[in-house]
């Protein structure tokens, strides 16, 4: 079902705190302390399949949080 309503979400580190985001210089997932330079997306579906995929590659599941616009 299509909103006329955005959702947004982003991934915090349980372990580090921050929200994760991408790297300008050489693309890595790192902890951001701001929400501006958090890794947003744009769907739930995303996020949770970007959560599962970090899980597999670095051990942990990132909290997925929705965001209020």
């Amino acid at each position: 079902m299509l909103s006329k309503y955005a959702e947004r979400y982003v991934l915090r580190s349980c372990s580090e705190g921050g929200y994760l985001g991408i790297n300008a210089v050489d693309q890595r997932i790192e902890s951001q302390a701001s929400l501006d330079r958090a890794w947003i997306f744009h769907s739930h579906d995303g996020a949770v399949k970007h959560a599962l995929w970090i899980r597999e590659v670095f051990g942990e599941a990132p909290d997925l949080v929705k965001l209020d616009l």
